[in-house]
């Protein structure tokens, strides 16, 4: 055996003194106590996964979205042209019902419904019943040349849930109970002052009174404004209803629901008792309640009907349907009045500026070509009857003027200033004209008329003659046109269109408002109080940095309302005797204040 080196001599001492010290400090025992208690709780943790171990669900196949052709073994077109066309033609058959589903939802209900077919799901916005509504296999049968929805007959179509519907439907009628209940109580004597209508003078003294009585309201306080959800979307119209004691408020969105919100009533969770509808299938643009029959709710939309709510029978029906008597497509309805003394008569008009009215009393029929008189050349924002004069009516247009109307000349050579041909329109007092579109009009008791727009301004106009210039609009005959000399009424060249659109019609107050909504906000537009108990006109109209301005008939704020505002409350109104107000945001929220 070779001799050791001195350099392995010495590895071999220094690997045995760090063994020697390795074993003076005991550290192998301490190695494995440290793994025994690393041990048992993993052990533990074992047994308890084990111990709550479910049993296994069994996943079912889902086929992906996209899939080859060549591993679904779908042969190509040149290998079996006939299987290949099959198929093609069944998914573009499925696309169809698809898209043609989606054109049914926006277009509008034709017949009578029950209230509870119309219910909308409250988180979807989806019609719950909407298999008994649209139907979407050959969606649209033609009865005397126009397109009718018809009912669907497929059931699966209705709920997903045969329990979970019954649950909904009863949860649902009990809300609409409740409305019907409410209904019962409305009488057309409960509304006395507001038929009546009779102005009441004022002075600074009770403007001061009203300003007070203003400083005391504050936000509705039994439900948090953020619960308080009538609609699915943006609000587009709102309507306080005249009852003073159990209130109601309706309001429409952009996609033809109609929200009911039973004020003082409250359901048993503690929310409010809210029932949101679908009778509409575009923008709700207008909802008003007649004062001689309270239990009923007439609303207007962009897909060209006017329906009626009934409460107490908890049922909806078409009242009128306007479409073009040329092309029959349907001409959107913009807004809707009833006439002050005799409420059976309603005035309409549409988004391509042509004026409708029609009796209650009698059967509907399709506009003809003679039915329908152009008031402007574009789209009619919003109108408004004199409540003294039926015969007389103020409209808002994009064409940038107001304009003020006598319904009892219409003629065709009233519509010389036209760009169409042959058309019928009344006889046109005069006009106001405005740098930028014109939003709202209207027009209050005491012949004051309001109107605001684009131009970032709130106009105030005294028809009433008390400043002596002219007489009093009621006493305007048919032909008459102020400020205008018999010699400027010329015929139509094309050098002197304005003379047969006179801008004669002047504010005598403009007060700076800020109407610029942009694309999420729904138009502001001026709205005065119908009848008001103290005597006081006043009108309010949405503030964009979240309130809701209130002004009487000469121009001096009354009030300003803020307190817990959270969104701009575009839409607003006025009760039409309380000074209550009432707001509806973007959101589909809306705000009270008492």
């Amino acid at each position: 055996m070779a001799p050791i080196s001195e350099f392995e001599r010495q590895r071999q001492e220094n690997i045995q003194r760090n063994k020697d010290l390795l074993k003076q400090l005991n550290l192998d025992s301490i190695s494995q106590s440290i793994s025994k208690e690393i041990s048992k709780p993993n052990q533990a943790a074992k047994r308890r996964k084990t111990a709550t171990r479910s049993a296994p669900v069994k996943k079912e196949v889902v086929e992906p979205s996209r899939r080859s052709r060549r591993i679904a073994g779908i042969k190509t077109e040149l290998e079996n042209p006939e299987e290949y066309n099959r198929l093609r033609e069944e998914e573009e058959e499925k696309e169809r019902k698809k898209k043609e589903l989606e054109r049914l939802k926006r277009t509008r209900l034709f017949g009578d419904f029950n209230l509870i077919d119309l219910v909308t799901d409250r988180k979807s916005g989806n019609l719950k019943f909407e298999g008994k509504v649209i139907k979407a296999e050959n969606g649209i049968s033609t009865s005397n040349g126009r397109s009718k929805r018809v009912k669907k007959e497929e059931p699966e179509e209705a709920s997903l849930d045969d329990n979970n519907a019954e649950v909904d439907v009863e949860e649902e009628n009990r809300v609409l109970e409740r409305l019907k209940v409410l209904g019962d109580k409305f009488s057309a004597g409960d509304f006395y002052d507001v038929i009546r209508q009779a102005p009441i003078e004022y002075d600074d003294k009770i403007l001061e009174r009203t300003r007070k009585s203003f400083d005391k309201l504050k936000i509705y306080e039994k439900f948090d404004p953020l619960d308080i959800k009538i609609s699915h979307n943006r609000i587009t119209s709102i309507n306080f209803h005249p009852s003073t004691t159990d209130r109601v408020v309706v309001a429409g969105d952009t996609t033809g629901n109609v929200g009911i919100w039973a004020v003082d009533s409250a359901e048993e969770s503690g929310d409010p008792t809210i029932s949101i509808l679908r009778p509409h299938g575009k923008a709700i643009s207008r909802i008003l309640t007649p004062t001689k029959s309270p239990t009923k709710i007439y609303t207007a939309s962009y897909d060209g009907s006017v329906r009626e709510l009934d409460l107490n029978k908890l049922a909806s029906s078409e009242l009128i349907y306007i479409n073009d008597p040329y092309d029959k497509d349907a001409l959107g309805v913009s807004d809707i009045n009833l006439t002050g003394e005799d409420q059976n008569l309603l005035y309409a008009t549409t988004l391509s500026g042509v004026f409708f009215k029609h009796d209650l009393r009698t059967k509907f029929k399709a506009p003809k070509e003679g039915d329908l008189w152009r008031l402007h050349d574009k789209k009619i924002g919003s109108f408004s009857i004199n409540p003294n004069n039926s015969y007389q009516i103020a409209t808002a247009s994009l064409d940038r003027t107001l304009r003020i109307w006598d319904l009892r000349n219409v003629s065709k050579d009233n519509a010389e200033w036209s760009e169409f041909e042959q058309q019928i329109s009344p006889h046109l007092y005069g006009s106001y004209s405005s740098r930028l579109s014109v939003s709202s009009v209207d027009w209050n008791s005491e012949n004051r008329l309001v109107c605001n727009g684009y131009d970032d301004t709130i106009n105030i106009f005294d028809l009433s003659g008390t400043d002596g210039e002219l007489p009093p609009v009621t006493e305007w005959n048919e032909t008459f046109q102020p400020n205008v000399s018999k010699k400027s009424r010329r015929k139509k060249t094309e050098d002197d269109e304005e003379s047969l659109v006179p801008d004669n019609i002047k504010p005598f107050n403009k007060i700076r408002h800020n109407c610029q909504t942009g694309r999420w906000v729904s138009i502001l537009k001026s709205k005065w109080q119908v009848t008001p108990n103290d005597g006081v006109q006043k009108f309010v109209i949405a503030n964009m940095n979240r309130g809701l301005d209130v002004y009487d008939q000469k121009g001096s704020i009354i009030a300003h309302l803020t307190e817990s505002v959270g969104a701009v409350p575009a839409v607003c109104q006025l009760h039409p005797t309380q000074n209550w107000v009432v707001g509806g945001s973007a959101s589909g929220k809306v705000y009270l204040f008492n």
